[in-house]
């Protein structure tokens, strides 16, 4: 019988997602990595741990640990070691994500989570381990026909801003305009015909159809500034409720998930509101006649998508965020990038504008946020120089004094701009925990030249105490300088401290510049009493500095649970000694914490017999007076949240982990049964299942933005990460208030963690120990005790 030989079957072909390439050492390094599920999976992965980044990034440990966690995340992508120890050499990366276009969904959306990978990030940190020690850029590629040209500075750039409908009464573009024509040169002269260098022209809110005409003029550059399809839902009530029944246009914005998509917000003839996706909105901001060079988007959620959408349809290179920024620091490195790349000479090109925007950064909280840049063509191909507009310096044989002349016959209104934000109360926990007084105080050189001679004199009135700020800035030779958060007021009176009820008083803010003053003002401010907190989402994350470990009345309730301790144990020489009773041997390793815990709860229960009360008077709707745990025992009474305060001291003097946990109209207690918990805690190593998209029904439902700026503060977006380390048993929740029934232990674990049953119902848990370990950290309040 004749044999068949058997035909030998291929391997279906993996399409490639992403290549990473970087010179080093005189030679192109090039390693692509496949379209796979675990890149889907690492970018939900990523994107958490990015979004949580302000939890960790205080701590050396911890981010020592994210770049081992991101060479090893790149590892099971399939980029080895050896690799990333060439890449580290490198000062220039380039991610290339490979065109698609399968109408397969598992593809498609491994390919969309290339885009939304951090690879800024990722690829920063993991060649840090790898043993890079100098800056690095990193540059996305989607290859278009654009030209291979390095492009000087631009003549003519149009800033697109859009606030329609209810978002015009919440964004106001004129400071943005006014840094970004300074960070131009838009009003310096030529040289030669005396007029300005640059065109700068504003197309502010324009329909769709307006600014697809406007748009088409030859515009060498594109600012788009507003407000993102993902922002709108989270500063306008209901912006998303009713989909069902709004125009067909507006359907267009939901994914066949039901998600929202990537976008921005503007406006038609007939529609004051028109959430814009991505595909759409590059459709109308790139005229395929006179493609833009540059696309710069202030918008949130814009890096993975729509600025990648502006570079597929012909820009040359396109800029955004793959998150949320503060608005003020995005406004800041945008006028650096500009001012960087119009003052340029040579052949540096834009990415050589973003590494100096950045170093203007360093300072600032920025580690994490990845702003991305997307090119149309490889950095490593031969490029063209464009001829290019020079932008008008001051001549250098100019002296110094012929320059402070030509200064004073300066007005001061054209050399320095002052933005001032005071606000209306001033919480004395905020200025207690070393922060700023103003809100906002930002000064802008509007010349091209340096300033000297700057005093900036802050002052806060309180009765017979003046608290003083004073600088002299002698030298303002970058664009902009942020002295907000350096307004400090050392509050050192016994009065502030003691405040019981809100006082009345003013802030003077003076700025000179050459003696000439360019803002002098005084502002009415409300001082909040020591004891009063403000219960909003902007303040309630300063609730860590009532928890008073030192409270006289901690170290008796400490004293009096020692008898129920040794009980507890059984031994005489039990004490309180926090996490060095846990032992890893036993079978049940975190018993002694657990005791300690029960021995507190039993000796309030038994030896004060507390009842619950409600709060004092606070004349204000947000605020709410809290009690020490001095007037608590005095008193014998206490609210929800007054017992929640008094057990996260006592275990604080412990050395236990507390946490506070708000929910609507409630507050509770919980502890961590082990630091080791904690660590994992704090180093997000434990990332849910199921991320959030920024576009999610969960997402647009909640008041709260993806992206938390408080180390110690976890939001709803946080809930199932904070669910899984209850159900572990890592966390434990304590109800505070049967503390006033004679409750048991165990019924209150029990009520605690039944608190926790809605996601709806939390708002927020604050962890006491990242507050004592944030930068600056969260101490507790010095009052001064009756």
């Amino acid at each position: 019988m004749a044999k068949t030989r058997r035909a030998r079957t291929r391997p279906p072909l993996v399409p490639p997602a992403v290549t990473i390439r970087a010179f080093a050492r005189n030679r192109l390094v090039e390693h692509t990595l496949p379209a796979q599920a675990s890149l889907e999976r690492l970018a939900e992965e990523w994107t958490y741990v990015l979004r949580s980044r302000a939890r960790w990034l205080d701590d050396p440990g911890q981010r020592q640990a994210k770049r081992e966690r991101a060479q090893n995340d790149l590892a099971t992508l399939g980029l080895p070691l050896a690799t990333l120890k060439q890449l580290a050499v490198a000062s220039h990366i380039e991610v290339e994500l490979h065109p698609w276009d399968t109408g397969d969904a598992p593809t498609d959306a491994v390919f969309e989570a290339a885009s939304s990978m951090p690879w800024e990030y990722l690829l920063s940190a993991a060649t840090r381990e790898s043993g890079r020690h100098r800056p690095m850029l990193v540059t996305r590629l989607l290859r278009n026909d654009a030209p291979a040209v390095i492009t000087g500075p631009p003549r003519r750039v149009l800033l697109v801003e859009s606030a329609p409908g209810r978002l015009r009464d919440l964004y106001d573009f004129e400071q943005e305009e006014e840094r970004l024509r300074a960070a131009l040169g838009a009003d310096a002269p030529d040289g030669t015909s005396g007029t300005p260098a640059r065109t700068v022209g504003i197309s502010a809110t324009e329909s769709v159809t307006e600014l697809k005409k406007t748009v088409r003029a030859e515009w060498d550059v594109l600012h788009v500034t507003g407000v993102d399809t993902h922002q709108a839902g989270w500063v306008v009530d209901g912006f998303y409720d009713n989909l069902d029944a709004r125009p067909a246009r507006w359907k267009r914005i939901l994914t066949s998930r039901e998600e929202i998509r990537d976008g921005m917000i503007l406006r038609e003839a007939n529609l004051p509101e028109l959430p814009v996706p991505y595909d759409e909105l590059a459709e109308v901001l790139i005229s395929p006649q006179h493609r833009p060079w540059l696309v710069t988007l202030n918008l949130y959620y814009s890096g993975a998508r729509i600025a990648r959408e502006l570079v597929r349809r012909g820009a040359h290179a396109s800029m955004g965020f793959l998150d949320e920024i503060d608005d003020e620091l995005a406004e800041r490195f945008f006028q650096a990038f500009y001012w960087a790349w119009c003052r340029q000479t040579g052949t540096r090109g834009i990415p050589h504008a973003f590494v100096e925007a950045w170093g203007h950064m360093a300072h600032q909280p920025v580690h994490g946020t990845a702003i991305v840049i997307w090119m149309g063509r490889s950095v490593f191909d031969e490029y063209a120089i464009a001829p290019q507009a020079e932008f008008p310096e001051v001549p250098k044989t100019e002296t110094r004094r012929a320059r402070l002349e030509r200064i004073d016959d300066t007005p001061v209104a054209e050399l320095l701009q002052v933005q001032l934000d005071v606000p209306k109360e001033i919480n004395y926990s905020l200025l207690h925990n070393n922060r700023s007084l103003l809100n906002r105080l930002t000064l802008t050189k509007l010349a091209s030249h340096v300033l000297e001679d700057i005093t900036v004199d802050v002052e806060l009135n309180l009765g017979a105490d003046n608290y003083r700020y004073r600088a002299t800035h002698l030298v303002l030779d970058e664009p902009q300088r942020e002295i907000g958060p350096d307004v400090r007021i050392p509050l050192t009176g016994a009065l502030p401290r003691s405040l019981r009820e809100r006082v009345h008083s003013t802030v003077y803010v003076k700025v000179t510049c050459h003696g000439r003053t360019a803002l002098e003002t005084t502002e009415r401010v409300t001082l909040i009493p020591v004891d009063e907190w403000v219960d909003d989402t902007e303040d309630n994350p300063w609730l860590p500095s009532f928890v008073l470990p030192r409270d006289p009345a901690v170290l008796r309730v400490i004293a009096s649970a020692r008898k129920y301790l040794i009980g507890i144990n059984d031994d005489p020489s039990a004490g309180f000694d926090g996490y060095q009773s846990i032992d890893e041997a036993s079978s049940s390793p975190t018993a002694g914490v657990d005791a300690q815990v029960r021995a507190i709860w039993t000796a309030i229960v038994n030896d004060y017999r507390l009842q619950y009360i409600n709060p004092p008077p606070a004349y204000s709707d947000q605020s709410q007076r809290l009690r020490t745990p001095s007037d608590i025992l005095a008193s014998n009474t206490g609210t929800c949240i007054d017992l929640a305060l008094l057990l996260a001291s006592c275990l604080e003097y412990i050395d236990v982990y507390s946490v506070i946990v708000l929910l609507e109209g409630h507050a509770f207690v919980g502890y961590w049964r082990s630091d080791s918990a904690h660590e994992a805690f704090a180093e997000v190593a434990h990332v849910p299942l199921e991320v959030p998209p920024a576009g999610s029904a969960l997402a647009r439902s909640s008041d709260t933005q993806l992206v938390e700026k408080y180390r110690w503060r976890l939001t709803r977006m946080h809930y199932d990460e904070i669910m899984e380390y209850v159900s572990s048993g890592d966390l434990v929740m304590l109800e505070a208030t049967l503390l006033t029934s004679a409750s048991s232990f165990v019924e209150a674990i029990k009520e605690g963690r039944a608190n926790m049953r809605s996601r709806r119902e939390f708002d927020s848990l604050l962890d006491v120990r990242l507050a004592r370990t944030a930068a600056p950290p969260i101490t507790p309040l010095p009052i001064i005790l009756d």
